[in-house]
């Protein structure tokens, strides 16, 4: 049985360095779509200012910085080994909705419904900072 369980734990070791490599080549790709997207935003800063053409930087710029955010969240799982605190996705939540909401105006129930997610987030935040800290 000592056996199983040493060929169990190289395996699983061999399957994490996998799994970083993978998650470090996701990053590397990330990195080249987020230049791509800056190059897209320079171009269309150099067109007339027409309103069409300002929906369309400002996509590009909340596209810019969703890459920018994923790289972020690559970094912190590389740094951790292969985890992410739940903190940091909520974060990432928070941050993505309070994009949306400056980017699209849309209707006034939506932009309701979303401020009251960020602040159920931002409740869940404050939540989960509370009760860890009394377990610690």
């Amino acid at each position: 049985m000592k056996k199983f369980y040493g060929w169990a734990d190289h395996l699983a070791t061999f399957l994490q360095v996998i799994s970083l490599v993978c998650i470090g080549l996701l990053g590397l790709s990330l990195i080249y779509f987020m230049v791509d997207e800056l190059v897209a935003i320079v171009r269309l800063s150099m067109l007339p200012s027409t309103l069409d053409n300002y929906y369309v930087l400002l996509e590009a710029v909340v596209t810019f910085f969703l890459f920018f955010e994923f790289i972020a969240m690559v970094i912190n799982i590389l740094r951790n080994g292969g985890h992410i605190s739940v903190n940091f996705l909520i974060g990432l939540g928070i941050t993505a909705l309070i994009r949306w909401l400056i980017a699209n105006h849309g209707k006034a129930l939506d932009a309701l419904l979303i401020s009251l997610a960020v602040l159920a987030l931002i409740g869940g935040t404050i939540l989960l900072t509370k009760y860890l800290h009394e377990e610690n």
